[in-house]
């Protein structure tokens, strides 16, 4: 019998563009329950709630990149509002494997990446 592995959190990325704004992002599928309602993988919380703890950003701004969605500017249009709200966090959620695949290349394209570490971005002071 095979054992099944589990992620146990996806990783979350700082996008930082050429002006020096910074934004948090997680990408993840769009995913629905027996009742069509979205739902969040525990891997997905898990990396919200570390994204939280690492950075001190509570905001989630919710992002849902369609199969058929103008990449550039739908992705570019998301991050800059995201870049603008203090706080946030984006959580990118796509309709397909493929979508999200097309989202992070626009992304490395367009931003500076970094991975979402301890060290990273220091939680703000009282």
């Amino acid at each position: 019998m095979q054992e099944r592995a589990y992620l146990e959190a996806v990783p979350a990325y700082h996008a930082t563009s050429p002006d020096g704004r910074t934004v948090p992002f997680i990408v993840s599928l769009l995913l629905h329950d027996a009742e069509n309602k979205p739902r969040i993988t525990p891997a997905v919380e898990r990396s919200i709630d570390r994204t939280i703890d690492i950075t001190g950003r509570e905001g989630l701004a919710l992002a849902i990149i369609a199969d058929d969605d103008e990449m550039p500017a739908t992705a570019r249009r998301y991050v800059e509002r995201a870049m603008g709200i203090p706080g946030a966090i984006i959580l990118f959620r796509c309709q397909s494997p493929e979508t999200a695949e097309r989202l992070m290349q626009h992304l490395h394209a367009e931003y500076q990446l970094t991975l979402v570490r301890e060290s990273a971005e220091p939680a703000p002071g009282p």
